[in-house]
């Protein structure tokens, strides 16, 4: 029994200790530029939640651009909540990340009961899509692939429009519509990086 007992002590200390590797190698990315780079986009996911016009956001956005933040920093809150990005829900683990919800999002629509059940944690995922779209428009930086300012600015508006039509969708509840949306969100986002995140 003794050695049992030993036995299932050693096997409960070796769980604990893979458990908090695991854990540190998610908070690999959560580093200092990291941490700063999450408080300024929550910054204007504030202002985008209190309901301030476009002048506003621009502004705010281009207060952040002078703190000389990289971009790539700022887009980590799309990552997994354990790879320094934002998470999903208001509780999110691990393992859960706005890029991800919307990529399973636009390969099934939810259900209605769904829609309302994460309503508001919807709103606040198409929502942190929005600010980002201000965030990243004054970092453009040279053209590429004959590809200039006019096009950045034209995705990022394409990224806009569908966040809002996200948000339209999950007031319906309307499964289709809010697939749609994701779909439409993530299509900028992959459209613009395929030029610009060389």
């Amino acid at each position: 029994m003794t050695k049992w007992l030993m036995g299932a002590a050693a096997g409960a200390a070796l769980l604990l200790a893979l458990s908090a590797a695991g854990n540190a190698r998610y908070r690999a990315d959560d580093d200092e530029d990291t941490v700063a780079a999450r408080k300024e986009v929550l910054g204007v996911l504030e202002l985008v939640e209190a309901g301030k016009d476009d002048k506003a956001l621009a502004s705010k956005a281009e207060d952040v651009k002078k703190k000389d933040m990289e971009l790539n920093n700022l887009m980590k809150v799309y990552k997994l909540k354990g790879k320094g990005g934002l998470g999903y829900g208001a509780n999110p683990g691990a393992m859960s990340g706005i890029e991800k919800k919307l990529l399973d999002l636009q390969q099934k629509a939810p259900a209605k009961s769904a829609i309302k059940k994460e309503s508001k944690d919807l709103i606040r995922l198409a929502n942190v899509n929005i600010a980002m779209a201000e965030i990243a428009r004054p970092h453009f930086q040279k053209p590429m692939e004959g590809k200039g300012k006019q096009d950045w600015n034209k995705w990022l508006d394409e990224q806009k429009a569908a966040a809002k039509e996200l948000i339209e969708a999950v007031k319906k509840e309307d499964g289709a519509a809010v697939s749609k949306a994701a779909k439409n969100m993530v299509n900028s986002c992959n459209e613009c990086h395929a030029v610009f995140r060389k």
